[in-house]
Protein backbone atom coordinates (compact mmCIF):
# COMPACT_ATOMS: atom_id res chain seq x y z
CA UNK A 1 0.00 0.00 0.00
CA UNK A 2 3.01 2.31 0.57
CA UNK A 3 4.32 2.40 -2.94
CA UNK A 4 1.56 3.80 -3.60
CA UNK A 5 1.92 6.67 -1.37
CA UNK A 6 5.68 7.08 -2.80
CA UNK A 7 4.57 10.19 -5.17
CA UNK A 8 3.05 11.62 -2.58
CA UNK A 9 5.52 12.65 0.14
CA UNK A 10 7.06 14.86 -2.31
CA UNK A 11 3.88 17.20 -1.31
CA UNK A 12 2.81 15.82 2.16
CA UNK A 13 4.13 14.87 5.51
CA UNK A 14 2.15 12.21 7.75
CA UNK A 15 3.06 13.02 10.91
CA UNK A 16 2.35 16.26 11.97
CA UNK A 17 5.68 17.00 13.89
CA UNK A 18 6.87 17.47 10.29
CA UNK A 19 5.06 20.39 9.66
CA UNK A 20 3.69 21.00 5.94
CA UNK A 21 5.53 20.70 2.75
CA UNK A 22 4.12 22.24 -0.47
CA UNK A 23 0.94 20.76 0.50
CA UNK A 24 -0.79 20.91 4.05
CA UNK A 25 0.23 17.38 6.39
CA UNK A 26 -2.20 14.90 5.61
CA UNK A 27 -2.41 13.54 9.38
CA UNK A 28 -6.00 13.19 10.52
CA UNK A 29 -7.37 14.08 6.74
CA UNK A 30 -10.05 11.14 7.34
CA UNK A 31 -13.09 13.17 8.72
CA UNK A 32 -11.62 16.50 8.10
CA UNK A 33 -13.08 19.50 6.12
CA UNK A 34 -11.17 20.42 3.33
CA UNK A 35 -8.74 23.35 3.47
CA UNK A 36 -8.88 23.21 7.16
CA UNK A 37 -5.49 22.46 8.63
CA UNK A 38 -4.07 25.11 10.27
CA UNK A 39 -0.69 27.14 9.36
CA UNK A 40 -0.87 25.83 6.17
CA UNK A 41 -2.00 28.73 2.98
CA UNK A 42 -4.93 27.11 0.73
CA UNK A 43 -6.36 28.69 -2.47
CA UNK A 44 -8.52 30.80 -2.19
CA UNK A 45 -10.43 28.54 -4.47
CA UNK A 46 -9.68 25.15 -2.45
CA UNK A 47 -11.35 27.55 1.09
CA UNK A 48 -14.28 27.95 -0.58
CA UNK A 49 -15.02 23.52 -1.42
CA UNK A 50 -17.48 21.94 1.05
CA UNK A 51 -15.87 18.82 0.56
CA UNK A 52 -15.55 16.53 3.78
CA UNK A 53 -12.11 14.18 3.14
CA UNK A 54 -13.43 10.56 3.56
CA UNK A 55 -12.50 7.66 1.54
CA UNK A 56 -14.87 7.91 -1.25
CA UNK A 57 -13.95 11.67 -1.81
CA UNK A 58 -9.88 10.86 -1.80
CA UNK A 59 -11.18 8.50 -4.57
CA UNK A 60 -12.71 10.47 -6.27
CA UNK A 61 -10.08 13.06 -5.89
CA UNK A 62 -7.87 10.62 -7.62
CA UNK A 63 -10.04 9.25 -10.12
CA UNK A 64 -10.91 12.71 -11.68
CA UNK A 65 -7.97 14.48 -10.90
CA UNK A 66 -7.04 17.74 -8.52
CA UNK A 67 -8.14 19.86 -11.63
CA UNK A 68 -11.22 18.23 -11.77
CA UNK A 69 -12.44 17.31 -8.66
CA UNK A 70 -11.31 20.52 -6.84
CA UNK A 71 -10.47 22.96 -9.44
CA UNK A 72 -8.20 25.94 -8.31
CA UNK A 73 -5.83 23.93 -6.05
CA UNK A 74 -2.48 23.97 -6.37
CA UNK A 75 -2.16 20.24 -6.33
CA UNK A 76 -0.23 18.66 -9.18
CA UNK A 77 -2.46 16.94 -11.73
CA UNK A 78 -2.24 13.00 -11.28
CA UNK A 79 -5.43 10.53 -11.34
CA UNK A 80 -5.36 7.18 -10.40
CA UNK A 81 -6.70 5.46 -13.28
CA UNK A 82 -6.42 1.44 -11.30
CA UNK A 83 -9.61 1.42 -8.15
CA UNK A 84 -7.74 -1.55 -6.65
CA UNK A 85 -4.34 1.29 -6.20
CA UNK A 86 -6.43 3.76 -5.18
CA UNK A 87 -8.30 1.61 -2.56
CA UNK A 88 -4.40 0.45 -1.91
CA UNK A 89 -3.68 4.27 -1.24
CA UNK A 90 -7.40 4.67 1.00
CA UNK A 91 -5.92 1.56 3.03
CA UNK A 92 -2.37 3.39 3.63
CA UNK A 93 -3.89 6.71 4.63
CA UNK A 94 -6.56 5.70 6.62
CA UNK A 95 -3.43 3.58 8.94
CA UNK A 96 -0.60 6.17 8.93
CA UNK A 97 -2.59 9.76 9.45
CA UNK A 98 -4.82 8.49 12.89
CA UNK A 99 -5.03 10.62 15.37
CA UNK A 100 -5.87 8.04 17.99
Amino acid sequence: DAEVFRACVACHTLDPKDGHRAGPTLHGIFGRKIASVPGYHYSPAFRKMDIVWTPETVSALFELGPNAYTPGTKMPEQTISNAEDRAALIRFLQAETRTD
